[in-house]
């Protein structure tokens, strides 16, 4: 069985490196949605129509 890299979990980021903040307009379009992939599994990141995000499998 493979360990997976879990160095992604830490709280916060290095002291050299700052926090990168993506704007997902542009990445979602007119559909208000993006799916993802992240290890293999597809993961849906939408918006609702309070202006929420949800993230499903």
């Amino acid at each position: 069985m493979q360990t997976k890299d879990k160095s992604f979990l830490k709280k916060e980021a290095p002291l050299n490196e700052t926090p990168k903040i993506i704007d997902i307009k542009p990445l979602m379009g007119e559909l208000n949605y993006v799916d993802l992939l992240h290890e293999g599994e597809t993961y849906r990141l939408r918006v609702t129509k309070f202006r929420k995000l949800i993230l499903t499998k």
